[in-house]
């Protein structure tokens, strides 16, 4: 489809006018209706895209939520084991004593204790 050739001419009849008329029309009716298709899918395409960048948020706080839990739960499982140990050495009448002669000052009957400055 180069371009017109000089040679055609459009025959100028009342019925000729009437169908380039109504041509006109129909595809004026055809770029509405595109346009109109395409606000529709831009606007859909915008809603969705909202939605998937809100739940890509959401999703990020969430799995920032589950890693500090997850420290917290590994922070408090290190304390119960260290309390564990704990209460089984006060088992132990030797560390007991220990505990108690250096938290207290807790002597024997005759004995001496010397406080030393470091």
């Amino acid at each position: 489809m180069r371009g017109r050739s000089n040679k055609i001419s459009q025959i100028n009849t009342p019925y000729a006018q009437q169908m380039t008329v109504n041509q006109q029309l129909v595809r004026r009716a055809h770029i509405k209706r595109c346009k109109r298709i395409l606000l529709i899918f831009s606007v859909i395409f915008l809603l969705l895209g909202y939605q998937i960048i809100q739940s890509k948020r959401s999703l990020a706080k969430i799995n920032a939520s589950i890693r500090t839990s997850k420290t917290q739960l590994a922070r408090q499982k290190d304390i119960g084991k260290d309390l564990k140990q704990e209460k089984k050495q006060l088992h132990n009448p030797d560390y007991l004593q220990q505990i108690i002669r250096s938290k207290y000052n807790y002597t024997k009957k005759g004995e001496t204790v010397y406080n030393l400055d470091n």
